[in-house]
């Protein structure tokens, strides 16, 4: 699919053009990445995987009221609720809705017998 951008001219008072180009998918789910790796184990050898979740959309102030889909999310240890926490049945929020700036890496660690398959939903931008 061609990918399509609004370009748009101002005028500025001592008459020099500038062009801005704007891409529509600005909050595209994709600029947020989820990275996970078996780091240690818990208790009872139950695998430990540590999560981080990077904002990598480098052309907005940043993200906020990030949604994670964590389908059946359950840990043996216990995860700071401020950082990751189920508000619905497979729907995570991150960092507890705040702004996550560009380059920002938030992370956490679970342990489970399998890693979750976690995706990015929604967010929205500032």
């Amino acid at each position: 699919m061609a990918k399509s951008y609004i370009i748009v001219l101002l005028m500025c008072p001592f008459t020099i053009i500038s062009c801005w180009i704007i891409d529509p998918e600005q909050c595209n789910p994709g600029f947020v990445r989820i990275y996970q790796w078996p780091s240690a184990y818990a208790s009872l050898h139950i695998p430990k995987y540590t999560v981080q979740i990077i904002n990598e959309a480098w052309h907005v102030k940043g993200v906020y009221d990030v949604h994670v889909s964590c389908p059946d999310f359950a840990s043996t240890t216990l995860i700071n609720p401020n950082v990751f926490r189920r508000i619905d049945l497979g729907n995570c929020l991150l960092d507890d809705g705040r702004i996550i700036s560009p380059g920002e890496v938030i992370t956490f660690e679970y342990s489970n017998i399998l890693p979750y398959p976690f995706t990015v939903t929604s967010f929205k931008c500032s």
